[in-house]
């Protein structure tokens, strides 16, 4: 089997397509883009055909000003048209952080293009009801996003990013203690802080829309992670009345960057539960 990567353009977003078998979609969150799948898409080659895209504005091709509004329907309406443009059929889709919430939301009203959902830690709490919960997660999100947003409105993006990735490892320093490729990946992708901070609304996205799931789902969080993160997570878990949830002991929102061959392990785990008979 060739273990070779082929650089795709699907609709809009490019893309790195590996491997052989079922297809998987892999969808990056913030500060990131198609290479933090990289060594994901290597673990998996051998029993699964993956494809890593970078969403719209992120990356380092040079995007037109003129294109539509940066936010979750832009991606959500990008990601439909990658799946389309793909035509390996309906895949399992894997989103960590600010697309996962764009993946739940396909689960709920485009369920045909998809064979499955595997979320970690998705980011929006449109659906987080109970307010003890919602009060947690909004002092939590005020101490990791005040910071932030200061740096970007003096246009400090290396500094915003240093907040950011320090606030999601939760350890100060965090940035710095990574290896130079994933520093690089994020730094490549600091010029995206601006509109993810000024973004459109998120999707509309109920606890009652998440109790009409009918494909296999998996919410996935770190044990040890911070409200911002734990507390949507867990809502979500709650709301998908079929849902696996996993809770990865110690694990914080860095989890899937931390531990490629964990990550991967987890989604076979969770694959073949959903299609024992072969995914």
């Amino acid at each position: 089997m060739s273990m070779a990567v082929s650089e795709l353009r699907l609709g809009p977003m490019p893309g790195r397509q590996q491997g052989q078998g079922a297809p998987v979609l892999l969808v990056h969150g913030a500060l990131a883009d198609a290479r933090m799948w990289s060594a994901h898409q290597i673990h998996l080659a051998a029993r699964w055909n993956t494809l890593a895209v970078t969403l719209r504005y992120f990356g380092t091709e040079a995007w037109p000003d003129d294109g539509p509004p940066f936010g979750l329907a832009t991606h959500l309406d990008d990601l439909v048209q990658a799946i389309d443009a793909w035509g390996q059929g309906p895949v399992h889709l894997v989103a960590w952080s600010y697309s996962a919430h764009a993946a739940l939301y396909m689960a709920r009203h485009h369920a045909t293009r998809l064979r499955s959902v595997f979320v970690y830690e998705p980011g929006f709490p449109t659906y987080l009801q109970e307010p003890e919960a919602l009060a947690r997660f909004q002092a939590d999100a005020q101490l990791m996003y005040g910071p932030l947003a200061e740096a970007v409105l003096r246009s400090d993006l290396a500094a915003a990013t240093r907040i950011l990735m320090d606030a999601s490892g939760q350890s100060p320093g965090y940035f710095d203690r990574q290896p130079a490729e994933r520093r690089a990946v994020q730094l490549d992708n600091a010029h995206t802080l601006p509109r993810i901070m000024s973004q459109t609304p998120p999707l509309p996205l109920s606890a009652t829309d998440l109790a009409a799931i009918t494909l296999p789902v998996c919410i996935a969080q770190g044990g040890d992670t911070r409200p911002v993160f734990g507390e949507v997570a867990s809502a979500a878990a709650r709301a998908v009345p079929q849902a696996r949830h996993l809770v990865v002991p110690q694990a914080t929102h860095m989890w899937p960057d931390e531990a490629p061959q964990a990550f991967c392990e987890a989604l076979e785990a969770f694959w073949r539960s959903a299609y024992p008979s072969g995914a």
